[in-house]
């Protein structure tokens, strides 16, 4: 009866019911940790030996590999610790450095050094004329004749005593006073002379060295007392408080002396200057 049947091919056969899947031989090869441990075959399960001498081949290149790291961590040379507390800030020190001169090097010429000389000359020169020339300019503190300086005597006269004083301008009478129209207080220098014949001549300046009027010049002949008042002054009264209290300059006068009374500016000899007075009369 199973003439005709056909005879079904035979398959392998699976694995028996309720057995688990087997497990790669190797598994335990894969999670090693330590790569650079030397494979040694006492470690390994015995039913895992391969029984052919490709085994020895695996294992010779993994202690191949393993051999050069632990060489290359023992020649790793150690970084030498500086006593001195050097770091990589620390200026670097060369070895025969020579000190750079702070002097300049300037490679001049004969003739560059020759007008060099010249021009520093000039200037100097050129500086010390400038200066003694501006000195002999400045203005000069003029000495004030005092009562001690006195007696002060000229070419043609010679001044005994000089005095000064505030009063108001005489308007009318035989010795009325010429004088500028609103003046209040005329400033008078008196004088005792003697000599001649011989012209002096008188200017009153302000405080701002302004000449104040006009000049008035006197004859002298033998010995004599001058009163010669100013043509100007104070107009207001509370100008000759504030000069007495010294919140201004004080006036001046000058005295000169001539030949006569039409000698010219440069024929006037210059006796003395004096502060006129506070006091009034």
């Amino acid at each position: 009866m199973n003439v005709t049947k056909s005879r079904a091919k035979n398959k392998p056969s699976g694995p028996a019911p309720g057995t688990s899947k087997p497990e790669p031989e190797f598994d335990d090869l894969e999670n090693w940790e330590d790569s650079s441990r030397t494979l040694d075959i006492a470690d390994l399960p015995v039913d895992v030996l391969p029984e052919t001498d490709e085994a020895e081949k695996r294992i010779q290149p993994l202690e191949e590999a393993a051999a050069p790291e632990e060489s290359a961590a023992e020649v790793v040379p150690l970084t030498p610790v500086n006593d001195a507390g050097d770091d990589e800030f620390s200026p670097v020190s060369r070895e025969a450095a020579v000190p750079v001169s702070l002097r300049p090097s300037l490679k001049l010429s004969k003739v560059e050094r020759i007008g060099l000389i010249a021009l520093l000359a000039l200037l100097l020169g050129g500086g010390a004329t400038v200066f003694l020339m501006s000195l002999y300019r400045l203005p000069v503190e003029v000495v004030k004749a005092e009562s001690k300086d006195f007696p002060i005597k000229g070419d043609y006269v010679t001044i005994t005593s000089a005095t000064s004083y505030w009063r108001p301008p005489i308007r009318e009478g035989p010795d009325a006073d010429t004088f500028r129209r609103g003046t209040e207080l005329l400033p008078v220098l008196e004088l005792a002379v003697s000599g001649g014949p011989a012209a002096i001549r008188i200017l009153f300046r302000s405080e701002d060295q302004t000449v104040v009027g006009d000049g008035v010049t006197r004859m002298v002949r033998g010995t004599d007392r001058l009163k010669i008042p100013a043509t100007a002054g104070f107009d207001d009264l509370g100008m000759h408080a504030a000069y007495r209290t010294g919140e201004s300059k004080p006036w001046t006068v000058e005295v000169y002396e001539a030949r006569s009374e039409n000698s010219s500016g440069k024929d006037l000899k210059k006796l003395f200057e004096m502060n006129v007075s506070t006091d009034r009369r």
